[in-house]
């Protein structure tokens, strides 16, 4: 299924495509949420249920999290330089076909009772070695299927999906969970929630599939010469080079690395500061520690599903989308600031939900604005690199937060990092060459042959 891209040019017509692909694998994530819920659910309630057992739960879950971080890391290029070698539908169909797998197979192991964490943890990874893969060729085939004025509003779509998987996969897996209790003569008997939560998402899969095999999805891609063998390394530097020429686009780039220095922790700022500093708050509401958290961490999933829902509605900025990246992001730096000096859960709630409504505007701008700026042939390897970059000061900002809030209190180290970013991102927009990122003629300028160059000026 590849194709000449003269003869494949996006058009209004391929929405229908698009939409189908993203209903299907809509589907697909939010049964995955709910099968990574199911998971946890699984670890604390069966392999470590007693309550000496917190230290073993504590390295367990660690261990889940980082076989699905560090793999984004070490191999997203790799898969960007496939998704540009091979037809994106087979990558897609291939790693759907590998979560269903996987997915059938903790089945299986829940069902047989069957306790092998190592086992587990060895199905998690394969499970996000799929879904990086998976995601590159789809990121890589919204701008051959959507108009550059739709790319917006596509990501858009997706932004809204995943805040939706996010927002509705916990209930959503208790529910599962607790059928078998509730109605064990309509489940065949089945014994536990968790295997079934993890046959529903290898279902999932398999209609994800099945949709997929009548859709058609062009792939422009770029073969090596007679005799020659693409290498990774040569694909890796095709996509550096790509960006290192094109200096905005790298500015662009190292400003989203920092801010993630202080948006990614935010998984640890929430309990941490409910502890120690929003306790006194709770105490006055009436509230306890878990029922507090709970209000924050579903005030941020509102705020990123309304943020969805703003930027699908909306379609976002159709030119200067470097202010629908920079702007919201400012946002996202100086709430980060307020909830670390905030005592009240109220303040914090607010701040929470503005770090939420700004995240799917600045994900949807940031992929409109590269999907518009790099050429659909080049986009895996491109993209694989533009995420092993900004990604790439996550696991040093999820370290650095820790050791500094075991040495301080959290709240001064939350409005420090936060300050770090809005600080980085005020000089950003003040940068021309930040700014200048979405002039295509002035990027090709700085990327051609000096001779070339000047020839043209």
């Amino acid at each position: 299924m590849t194709g000449d891209p003269s003869s494949e040019s996006p058009s209004t017509a391929s929405w229908r495509t698009f939409l189908t692909l993203w209903w299907s694998q809509s589907i697909s994530n939010l049964a995955t949420n709910v099968g990574w819920f199911a998971v946890i659910v699984y670890l604390t309630t069966d392999v470590f249920a007693a309550p000496s057992q917190r230290a073993d739960l504590a390295l367990a879950l660690g261990a889940m999290g980082l076989m699905t971080s560090v793999p984004q890391l070490v191999l997203g290029a790799w898969a960007g330089s496939v998704t540009d070698r091979h037809s994106r539908r087979a990558v897609m169909l291939v790693c759907d076909s590998i979560g269903a797998l996987v997915a059938l197979g903790i089945t299986l192991m829940v069902w047989s009772g069957v306790q092998n964490v190592a086992l587990l943890l060895l199905a998690v990874f394969a499970a996000r070695l799929a879904e990086i893969f998976h995601a590159s060729a789809f990121e890589a085939s919204y701008s051959m299927l959507i108009p550059e004025s739709g790319l917006a509003r596509a990501n858009g779509l997706m932004q809204t999906s995943y805040s939706v998987g996010y927002v509705a996969a916990p209930a959503l897996a208790a529910l599962i969970i607790a059928l078998p209790g509730r109605f064990p003569d309509a489940l065949w008997g089945l014994k536990s929630g968790v295997g079934l939560a993890m046959a529903l998402d290898s279902a999932s899969f398999v209609l994800a599939a099945l949709v997929l095999i009548r859709l058609r999805i062009p792939s422009p891609q770029e073969r090596p010469a007679p005799g020659q063998k693409a290498d990774f390394r040569g694909d890796f530097q095709l996509g550096w080079q790509y960006i290192w020429q094109r200096r905005p686009l790298l500015m662009l780039l190292l400003t989203l690395g920092v801010t993630n220095v202080a948006n990614a922790p935010l998984i640890l700022y929430e309990p941490l500061l409910a502890k120690f500093s929003l306790a006194a708050d709770f105490a006055a509401r009436g509230l306890n520690f878990e029922s507090g958290f709970a209000v924050m961490t579903t005030t941020t999933a509102v705020g990123t599903l309304l943020g969805g829902l703003i930027v699908t509605s909306w379609g976002g900025l159709k030119t200067r989308r470097v202010y629908g990246v920079l702007l919201p992001l400012l946002g996202m730096a100086l709430s980060v600031v307020v909830l670390g000096l905030s005592k009240s859960l109220i303040v914090s709630c607010a701040a929470l939900l503005v770090f939420g409504t700004s995240f799917p505007l600045v994900g949807a701008h940031a992929a409109a604005l590269w999907m518009s700026q790099v050429p659909p042939p080049l986009q895996g390897r491109v993209f694989g690199v533009r995420s092993t970059i900004s990604r790439s000061t996550i696991p040093f900002a999820m370290a650095a937060f820790s050791v500094l809030s075991a040495r301080f209190a959290p709240g001064p180290v939350v409005v420090a990092l936060g300050a770090l970013s809005a600080l980085t991102l005020t000089l950003a927009l003040l940068s021309p060459w930040v700014r200048r990122v979405e002039d295509r003629e002035y990027l090709e300028s700085l990327a051609a042959p000096a001779g070339e160059a000047s020839a043209s000026d």
